[in-house]
Parts: structure tokens; sequence; C-alpha cells
């Protein structure tokens, strides 16, 4: 059976991707080689005869076109283990030591794979590597991750601790949203204009927002301001948390993403590169790091005294069926939501995550609505 097109082609960008970035540490020429891997699946007849060597030498002569024909071999055979990560789980270290092994069976160069190993970060302390604002935010977190019932004067003393906090209070109790007569002068007068529930929840969204910003990932920070009402409205349909649970969960599910910001120049210039090459955000960090933004966020959250759960569930947001997490199914469906595109596109991952959840998908499409609160909280930042 032939594989599907579009799946297809999203494979050969990928390998194309990967190909490149390898082919920039071994001088052969670029263009040739991304053109070998863009079609190693499409010629039928190379493929079923003389397989990818054979596709190469035709685009190129002499020894380019061995070396071309053995990265483009060794890059397809690493994409085709990425693809089946959701089926068979394996480390990336491991991944790579197969296609090494494989090297013997298959005719190419094993030492092409010590090249994907440079690509490589070593173990990084991210926790210790944060921003100040980040650990600001995990104190605003540890104090009102607790639903319950706030006093104005417990926000107001948090929110005079932090000047971002309070302004983002006064610029939402003065925007459009609550129009009023006379503008809030005070952070105490905020709070009561919106209300202690609102206020917990901009403060919540604030908090992160210095934290994206700092690592110049603004979009992150809008896709977890756009996430959270939605989490809101999926635990609530689902039971899995309070709404106003699933709000801070959506808020804080992608906080491990700032990582990426604290790889060496090389690596981040890699990851910048597989990225445009159409290779998905979670495939570039396991390939780079050997783990995900969620596992990493989660080694945050666990830091900042979250439930378990959280944790558990921010851990295997992209890997959903490695956890018995019904939360782990419903952020990914968010991210499903998102449209961010962050995965190996999966239908069967997302109908396993529908039934855990317990929701069709047309009910999750009809679930997408803006909070007005954290929409105003968007439009004055």
């Amino acid at each position: 059976m032939s594989m599907d097109p579009t799946v297809e082609q999203a494979h050969c960008r990928r390998t194309a991707a990967l190909a490149v970035e390898v082919g920039r540490r071994t001088g052969v020429p670029l263009a040739p080689l991304e053109q070998a891997a863009l079609l190693h699946h499409a010629l039928d007849p190379f493929r079923q005869s003389s397989g990818l060597g054979r596709l190469a030498w035709q685009v190129v002569a002499g020894h380019d076109g061995r070396r071309i024909a053995d990265i483009v071999q060794m890059c397809n055979l690493i994409d085709e283990q990425m693809e089946g990560l959701e089926f068979e789980f394996k480390e990336t270290a491991a991944i790579l030591d197969e296609i090494e092994t494989f090297a013997v069976f298959e005719g190419f160069d094993p030492h092409l794979v010590d090249i994907v190993r440079t690509l490589r970060c070593g173990p990084l302390e991210f926790a210790a590597l944060l921003p100040v604002e980040a650990r600001m935010a995990g104190q605003v977190f540890r104090a009102l991750r607790v639903e319950r019932e706030y006093e104005l004067e417990e926000l107001e003393t948090l929110a005079l601790h932090d000047p971002s906090l309070a302004a983002s209070l006064l610029r939402v109790a003065n925007s459009a949203l609550y129009g009023r007569p006379q503008r809030a002068s005070t952070v105490a007068r905020a709070i009561a204009c919106i209300g202690v529930v609102a206020s917990r929840k901009i403060m919540l969204g604030a908090a992160m927002r210095p934290v994206f910003a700092s690592a110049g990932l603004a979009g992150i920070w809008t896709h977890s301001l756009s996430a959270a009402p939605f989490c809101s409205a999926l635990a609530e349909r689902t039971g899995l948390l309070t709404p106003e649970e699933g709000m801070l969960f959506g808020l804080v599910h992608d906080i491990g993403a700032i990582a990426i910001q604290f790889l060496p120049r090389e690596s981040l210039k890699a990851h910048r590169n597989l990225l445009d090459g159409g290779c998905p955000t979670t495939y570039v960090e396991r390939l780079l790091l050997g783990v995900d933004h969620g596992q990493i966020g989660a080694q945050l959250l666990a830091g900042w005294n979250f439930p378990e759960a959280f944790v558990e569930a921010v851990r295997f947001h992209h890997q959903p069926e490695r956890s018995e997490s019904a939360l782990a199914s419903m952020a990914f469906l968010a991210e499903f939501w998102s449209g961010l595109d962050e995965d190996i596109a999966s239908f069967g991952r997302i109908d396993a995550c529908l039934d855990r959840v317990g929701i069709t998908l047309e009910a999750l499409v009809e679930l997408g609505r803006d909070d007005a609160v954290l929409r105003a909280l968007k439009a004055v930042a």
C-alpha cells in the first residue's frame, strides 16, 4: 500500500531539512542534497531498483553523489523512527544508536550519525537558567494556583510587589471592556472594578507574559492566553478539572517552551533551520535536546509546587499515549484545536485523546470560545 501523498510530502520535507543540516557540516552541495531528499520517495523506478544511491547519482556525479545518497538514506531512517514514536517510544540517543547499527546493512557511512549527534545539546539545567521574570511568575503561581475565595487585599498586596501585575490590572480596568466613566487610578480600585475572580485571571496571565517576552516567545504567550479559556471550557465539559483549574492549566501548559532560547548558538541556529524546513516543534526539540517542551515544563512546574496531576499532564501533553492522565489528552486536544501543528500529524492520536477525555470532535470544535477578560489582557498588552 502506498503512503498518503500529504504524509509522504511531510516526511520528505523533514528528511530534507535534516539532510541539509547534516550537509552544512560535511561540505556537500546543499541544493542537490535537498533535491535528492525531497524526491527520495517520489521516483518509484529508483526506489524499487538501486534505492537512494541511484537517485543521488542521477542528481550529481562523482564523490558528492555517493555522499548525498548516504546522508539522505540516514536521514530517511531517522525520520521514520521519529514518526514511529507514537507507537513505540524510544529515547533520541537510542534511535541514533540503532541507525548507526543499520548502516552496516543499509550500506551508508555510519560516521554520519556522529554528525547528527553534534547537533544535540548536553544536559541543561533549565530552572537555573530562567530569567528573573520567571521566578516572579513562580511566586504568583504558588500564591494563586489554588482555587478559593480571595480577598481584594490579598490580590492588591501581591500585585503591588510586581509593577507588571499592577499595570495589567489598571490597563484592563480602564479598557473598553469595562467602560468606566472615571479611570481607576489605584490597584485596589482596579480590582474592585474588575472583580476578584477576574483579577486573579489577569494576574495569572500577566505573570506569565514577561517570561515569554523575555525569552522572545510572545507568540507562545498569546497562544497560552487563547488556550486558557478553551481548557477551562473543556474542563467544565468533561469534569476533569474545575473551570478555574482548567484556565490555569491552559496558561502554564507550554511554559517549557522558554527552553529553546537557552540552546547554544549553533544549536539554536539548527533549531530554526529545521523548523523553517518543515519539522514540527516537538520533533526538533527531541532531536536536539532529547526532550520536548512538555517534559521541560513539567520540571519547572514541579519546582513551583504545582499538583502532581498538573505536572504529569504537562509532561506528556505531546505524548499522551505514554500516560494514563486524561489531563494530558485534554492538553493535546487543546494544542490540536489551536492549529499550531507542534507534532507530526496523527489522526489516531487525536481519536485516542477524544475517547480518553470523553468528547466528540464536533463538541470539541464547539467549545472554542474566547474569555472576555483574557481577551482584554491580550488587547492592552
